[in-house]
């Protein structure tokens, strides 16, 4: 039943609810002038901060930064098996490092701690200098890894003492993904430089030697002279490496990876173990006949279930020119080449 029109008390009530709907039009309009202020206010604030900026604090926190990606990828890769994150943490950190923290560093401060080397590929040379015969072979080349790729710094250039650099190119779907620079002295490698495609620094590897010339410390350096990881190697009696452990900036152990030998003397797996201790994962190398270098690696989990291989191709001199890795279904994970040059 419809209510009965009252004009005097309708009326009342729409002159109430007009006047409710100008009070709130207003109020309104004194917000959005109040935002307006606070907008102007805060954009004072910002641009006073701006001048202000304490770069050290900023190269701090992209240093945190880094360090906890990387202990993401740690447990992606060692613990969990997680290739897929790893991938995408590695490419979140590499546009880190490469555009969203991009530091106003002076180019002086750039050059001390990452001075790349002074020869260039264009007058590089592809000859591949002679090997060092007294030496044996697994000595040759520095058994250091980067990640994710597996492939081992070249043998060093023979000859005059110092100034000897060797240059890797990395090439990922036909594009040039990475540079690195390898740096002798007295055809002993000490530093590798990494770049990007476009030749800016990346990060530094510094290798230190013992009495012996054995490799028992690889210390990995950002582009800001900051420590991110720092790799330490035990050795055994005829120079072959038998353990890692990795830590980081603060002296915390990340993981370390044990060595096993074939009777050939050839590296048979790698067993990787997590900050406590428990067995992570394993690298089980696959020789072709009475090959030096391995043709395939494959992956185990903590359980010594394969989860993946990487299946490696060289060329005639003895380095890997391919890198292809794969998972458990045989499904293509990524594809590296490699490109190498050789100074004077």
């Amino acid at each position: 039943m419809a209510t009965k029109y009252d004009a005097e008390k309708d009326y009342a009530a729409y002159h109430e609810l007009a006047k409710e709907t100008e009070e709130l039009e207003t109020r309104i309009a004194e917000i959005l002038a109040q935002r307006h202020k606070l907008n102007e206010k805060v954009a004072r604030h910002l641009q006073a901060a701006r001048k202000q900026v304490n770069f050290d604090i900023v190269k701090a926190a992209a240093h945190e930064f880094q360090v906890e990606i990387l202990n993401e990828i740690t447990k992606a890769v060692i613990e969990s098996n997680n290739l897929e994150k790893a991938v995408k943490l590695i490419d979140h950190l590499e546009t880190h490092l490469e555009a969203r923290l991009r530091l106003n560093l002076k180019k002086e401060d750039v050059a001390k701690s990452t001075a790349p080397p002074t020869v260039s590929p264009a007058v590089a040379t592809r000859k591949k200098p002679p090997l060092d015969a007294k030496k044996p072979a697994d000595q040759q080349i520095p058994a250091t890894q980067s990640a994710p790729g597996i492939a081992q710094p070249p043998p060093p250039a023979s000859g005059k003492a110092g100034g000897n650099i060797v240059e890797r190119r990395t090439v990922l779907n036909n594009r040039l993904n990475e540079i690195c620079r390898y740096e002798y002295d007295n055809d002993r490698l000490t530093r590798m430089v990494f770049l990007d495609a476009k030749d800016n620094p990346l990060r530094t590897h510094q290798l230190i030697y013992d009495k012996q010339g054995n490799l028992v410390q690889e210390i990995h350096i950002d582009r800001a002279g900051i420590t991110l990881q720092v790799w330490d190697r035990e050795m055994n009696k005829d120079g072959k490496i038998v353990r890692e452990i990795i830590r980081n900036a603060h002296n915390e152990v990340l993981h370390s990876v044990e060595f096993k030998y074939d009777r050939h003397g050839r590296l048979g797996k790698k067993e990787w173990r997590d900050s406590h201790n428990k067995r992570a994962k394993s690298w089980e190398y696959k020789y072709d006949k009475d090959a030096k270098e391995p043709s395939k690696i494959i992956w185990r989990d903590e359980r010594n279930k394969r989860y993946g291989q990487v299946e490696l191709r060289y060329d005639d001199k003895g380095h890997i020119i391919e890198e292809i890795s794969k998972d458990r279904a045989g499904d293509l994970i990524r594809a590296l080449n490699y490109q190498y040059f050789y100074g004077k």
